[in-house]
């Protein structure tokens, strides 16, 4: 899954499904958070993952407040936590808690990047926790971490349904982070959308369509170059290859649902970042007449100078003629 849609479809849901969690997407989560930055590389996580059914489960899933009992549905519950002297100490500053919440956030992007719901909470007593679990004196439970697949929420209990329904808030950028001064709100100057989404239609061919009567994989691709250089011929009025100053670098592709031969396509898609000499397209093929998406696809542009043979910097020309089909 593509970072961005991992930090939109990470949430705290409460209503899991009865269905098993494979070892190995456990075992990833795991590995995400060992290769997670730590102070001075001293690494003082520690998780304890505890399923259905193993000693000490029952136990642990009383330790959980009243509010938390939805999690006790979970095939899996994980405690993070660490022991102060595992950790790196700067000055007056002890790194084992935020070392270990770096780790935790690793554990919880990779559940979502496999498709689980991965929920933290902080609702749990620690005593419990600990007789449970046979933890060391001197280690602190910092987190235990519901892990499992999307359920129902009709299964939930009135009060927790509720608190699944609420629309997710977040703070302003300018609330939560400041430039140059404490207090002088960060301004941000990405929009979350773009002003404008470049839309054309996709003519499908009888030669596009595979043995398996749908439209080949390799193929989209190929769709998806039909409309980057429509896309130039309309914005920037490129009318030969000279004109797109630009090369295909880097592709990643999720095919949603194949496309058949009497569907309809349209192409849609707009640039998420400039650099310096490159930019990235996020595109999509749908079908206009029920919004169906058959294909996401992100792909990185260099631009190029045939001349030379070399890549070389975005003029400020293409940033001015593209800035409204920009967005985050």
């Amino acid at each position: 899954m593509e970072f961005h849609k991992i930090l939109t479809a990470r949430k705290s849901g409460r209503a899991f499904s009865d269905r098993p969690v494979e070892p190995g997407k456990i075992e990833r989560m795991i590995e995400a958070a060992r290769w997670s930055p730590s102070c001075a590389n001293r690494q003082p996580w520690r998780f304890v993952v505890v399923e259905k059914g193993v000693p000490g489960r029952l136990a642990l899933e009383e330790a959980l407040d009243p509010g938390n009992a939805w999690a006790k549905r979970a095939p899996v519950l994980i405690v993070a936590g660490a022991r102060k002297a595992d950790a790196a100490v700067v000055e007056t500053r002890e790194y084992f808690l935020f070392d270990t919440g770096l780790a935790t956030m690793s554990l919880l992007y990779r559940g979502v990047d496999q498709g689980l719901l991965v929920h933290p909470m902080a609702g749990f007593r620690e005593a419990l926790v600990k007789t449970a679990l046979s933890l060391p004196e001197e280690f602190l439970p910092v987190a235990m971490v519901a892990v499992g697949y999307p359920g129902k929420r009709e299964d939930l209990d009135e009060e927790a349904r509720k608190k699944d329904e609420k629309p997710r808030v977040r703070k302003g950028a300018g609330e939560i982070a400041f430039r140059g001064l404490f207090g002088t709100a960060f301004q941000g100057t990405l929009p979350a959308t773009p002003a404008k989404v470049y839309e054309t239609d996709i003519p499908l061919r009888f030669g596009d369509i595979d043995a398996m009567g749908h439209v080949n994989n390799a193929v989209t691709m190929t769709l998806f170059e039909l409309g980057r250089v429509k896309f130039f011929a309309e914005v920037f009025e490129a009318r030969k290859v000279e004109d797109i100053r630009f090369i295909l670098a880097e592709a990643t592709v999720r095919y949603r649902v194949p496309i058949l031969l009497q569907d309809r396509v349209r192409l849609r898609m707009f640039i998420t970042d400039i650099s310096r000499s490159s930019f990235r397209f996020r595109c999509e093929l749908f079908d206009p007449r029920d919004g169906r998406v058959f294909t996401e696809a992100e792909t990185v542009q260099v631009m190029y100078d045939y001349e030379t043979g070399r890549p070389c910097p975005v003029s400020p020309e293409f940033q001015e003629k593209v800035k409204d089909y920009v967005g985050g």
